[in-house]
């Protein structure tokens, strides 16, 4: 993977690191929830606060949650402008794979079934 312009100010490893990050906060918010943002609609429910699928009722847990998927399709898109699409399927696939283990089955299977 070749860093494109825009991208100088961040390395791959530096963009993995933040959106792992990222990511497990992701999961112990969703966590605290009760939710498995990855099964099938799930996720878009939760950005259009819609919190049926919760099994906790915490408000600010989802709010916070909520939030956080926001900033990380943002960052996601941040990412495709500095290294490109295939790049940036490349990097959230490896955080995945590496949160993997962490997280087991608990917010759905990943990847999601296509």
């Amino acid at each position: 993977m070749k860093d494109k312009p825009g991208g100088e100010r961040h390395t791959h490893q530096e963009w993995s690191e933040s959106l792992e990050q990222l990511d497990l906060e992701i999961v112990r918010l969703a966590t605290i929830c009760q939710v498995r943002i990855l099964e099938p609609g799930v996720l878009g429910r939760v950005l259009d606060n819609d919190a049926r699928d919760c099994g906790n009722d915490s408000a600010h847990a989802f709010e916070s949650l909520r939030g956080l998927l926001y900033l990380h399709f943002q960052v996601q898109q941040e990412l495709a402008e500095a290294f490109g699409q295939a790049d940036t399927a490349r990097i959230v696939h490896r955080v995945w794979e590496h949160l993997k283990p962490r997280i087991g089955d608990q917010l759905g299977d990943w990847p999601p079934a296509r």
